[in-house]
């Protein structure tokens, strides 16, 4: 059963009825919010799919199976938002609709990966298990991602806000950087050649390192997400990233200094 006190911090959940929540009715919340994690991947790909062939009929009935399961586990902000334009759906230049249930996706990817961060919450306990952190002042992050342009991306967004930003294309190098350097945390992309995130966040483990890591995934489905969590995970980015998610998240983790702030 999901822990309420932890369904309370994810923002995109109705705090008022998660509050109300009693053992059964968390139960039944916990049952409906498991389905929602294991059907998600599927509704996602029969959206895109909708979207790729232009089918605004399949489209239409896609989304909304999509918000009914939402609605389910509170997730009335998100319905809230988005459920004006399944009214309007004919009407909506294709481009703009497509940019618009991108958008929504994400949001709801995000989601379910926060449901699953609650559920196989990462506690206190031997590697790959990693001690919860506190916020730290250590404003240095480590990126790394074999994608040139995108890791100039992310160092952009961030050293523009007070963070300190290094970048890495590979696994190897960021071992190699590890040994005389210690990051306040870790950016780092899962689907990597020779050495990906997962065997790379194991290694940084491995060689003592608890900064916190942040995986950047596009894939927010249960066996990807536990392995990550495994791997000592803290948190996801869920791309494409944006800098206001990307702020939100390392926010949580590092504490930056009125001097560091532009």
């Amino acid at each position: 059963m999901f822990d309420k006190e932890r369904l309370l911090k994810i923002s995109m959940l109705d705090s008022v009825l998660i509050k109300q929540m009693d053992d059964s009715r968390l139960n039944v919340f916990s049952k409906s919010a498991n389905s929602f994690i294991d059907e998600f991947p599927a509704q996602e790909e029969n959206i895109k799919n909708a979207l790729k062939t232009k089918d605004r009929s399949t489209l239409g009935k896609s989304l909304s199976l999509l918000y009914s399961k939402l609605k389910q586990i509170h997730a009335g902000k998100l319905t809230e938002k988005h459920s004006g334009n399944l009214e309007k759906l004919e009407e909506i230049p294709y481009e703009d609709l497509q940019s618009l249930v991108i958008d929504f996706l994400k949001a709801v990817s995000a989601l379910s990966i926060d449901l699953q961060m609650v559920e196989h919450q990462v506690s206190p306990a031997p590697p790959p298990q990693v001690p919860k952190q506190t916020k730290s002042t250590n404003n240095n992050i480590l990126a790394v991602d074999d994608a040139n342009f995108f890791l100039m991306t992310i160092k952009a967004m961030l050293q523009c806000s007070g963070y300190k930003v290094t970048c890495i294309n590979t696994g190897a190098a960021a071992l190699n950087y590890l040994k005389n350097n210690s990051p306040g945390l870790f950016i780092l992309d899962i689907e990597m050649p020779e050495m990906d995130g997962y065997e790379l966040a194991r290694k940084i483990r491995g060689a003592g390192h608890s900064a916190p890591i942040i995986f950047l995934t596009g894939n927010s489905k249960k066996d990807s997400v536990i392995k990550a969590i495994q791997a000592g995970a803290n948190d996801f980015i869920v791309k494409p990233v944006n800098k206001d998610q990307l702020l939100e998240r390392l926010g949580k983790y590092i504490k930056l200094e009125a001097s560091q702030k532009h």
